[in-house]
């Protein structure tokens, strides 16, 4: 086997506990329906991030080669990577529904500092990630500056999202981004 066979074997098992976590998250949800106070707000989180773990298993699949887990270093931030994002799918649902209703809105905004500063800190350790990949591996192909400004405007938008509690800014931003993960998949 491979270093690239042994990194996406690893990689691929932690994928897909994200996804196990997030139907099951959903599951409890749909069996409780009667105790939850439903609302779009968090389930689209949840659909944002269950297109994320699709786009970046894709990707990782399908668009990384075996000279790109030559390097311990990128294989590490990867790893961190996705525990990052494990956490992140960790949050977007309850889990815990046997306590009574649950509103899913007061759900949402009770965690949303935890859920979107998760975020920031995934943007941020997937711009490194390309930096060190870059970098280390000395590959011609150079860093791109547009996608630099372009994640860090998303993780300014990510802050505002943890920062602040106001449901119209969540909304739009949420409406954005899953429209932005919907554009990039199409541009495949």
């Amino acid at each position: 086997m491979s270093k690239y066979d042994i990194a996406i074997t690893l990689f691929t098992i932690v994928y897909g506990l994200m996804l196990t976590d997030l139907f099951l998250s959903f599951h409890k949800l749909i069996r409780s329906r009667k105790l939850i106070k439903w609302h779009w707000l968090p389930l689209l989180a949840a659909w944002y991030l269950f297109m994320i773990i699709l786009k970046n298993w894709w990707d990782l699949a399908f668009f990384q080669s075996d000279i790109d887990w030559m390097n311990i270093y990128f294989f590490i931030a990867y790893g961190h990577l996705l525990f990052l994002i494990f956490l992140l799918v960790s949050t977007a649902l309850p889990d815990d529904i046997q306590n009574g209703r649950i509103d899913l809105k007061e759900y949402y905004f009770k965690n949303h500092r935890y859920f979107w500063g998760l975020m920031s800190a995934v943007v941020i350790l997937s711009i490194t990630i390309g930096i060190i990949k870059r970098i280390s591996l000395s590959t011609a192909e150079s860093i791109k500056i547009y996608g630099i400004i372009g994640n860090s405007v998303f993780i300014i938008f990510t802050i505002l999202l943890a920062i602040t509690k106001k449901y119209w800014i969540h909304s739009i931003f949420l409406i954005l981004f899953v429209i932005g993960i919907i554009l990039e998949i199409l541009n495949k």
